[in-house]
């Protein structure tokens, strides 16, 4: 299957967004009405032919409804809308004046393996914030024995730079991947597909 029809098809990409934005970003029911995605963006038409398209490439699933069509993203969707932003962002012209600079900071394995498994569990729970005492156990099956003081170090390193954040609940500790450390996940990914 070409990607090239999918790609110029702005009322395709829009319905994409508007789905991925509603269920992720608003964190809304994971279900949508084309009517709805219509009203919130500009759609040539009725919009059936680009959420039939998308259907085709599975990445929503689509029912017609009582004169409407009901949809939902899949993974494949979700995926498929945060590369395709991250392409968006890579071509933006910078602004006039705007100069980055950026310190490189390379996660140690350990450190990758705490954010990822925050992210995976927190998605699980349906919570952002996972217990520091849930995730040592996630990360020490067998034997937790002196190993969250470990993890709450590395936490608190990835915390200094913005991946993660930390907050206290009476005694309990509760950690959260950031944006900025769910974006890190999503570039450490597109790395390993790339090598």
């Amino acid at each position: 299957m070409k990607l090239h029809p999918l790609i110029i098809d702005r009322d395709a990409i829009n319905i994409l967004k508007v789905i991925y934005d509603h269920e992720v970003i608003q964190k809304n029911s994971y279900t949508l009405k084309l009517s709805d995605a219509r009203s919130r963006t500009s759609i040539n038409g009725t919009g059936v032919a680009a959420a039939e398209k998308l259907s085709s490439y599975n990445l929503i699933a689509l029912d017609a409804v009582d004169n409407d069509h009901i949809m939902s993203i899949t993974n494949k969707g979700k995926e498929f809308i945060e590369v395709f932003d991250q392409l968006v962002e890579l071509f933006q012209p910078k602004q006039k004046g705007q100069q980055s600079v950026s310190i490189k900071y390379e996660l140690t394995n350990q450190e990758k393996k705490i954010l990822v498994l925050t992210y995976k569990i927190s998605k699980e729970s349906g919570s952002d914030f996972v217990s520091l005492k849930m995730l040592v156990e996630e990360l020490y099956p067998i034997n937790q024995g002196g190993k969250s003081g470990a993890v709450s170090r590395y936490v608190s390193k990835l915390e200094e730079i913005g991946l993660m954040q930390k907050k206290k609940e009476g005694r309990k500790i509760f950690v959260s991947v950031t944006e900025k450390g769910f974006k890190t996940i999503r570039q450490q990914y597109l790395k390993g597909l790339m090598h």
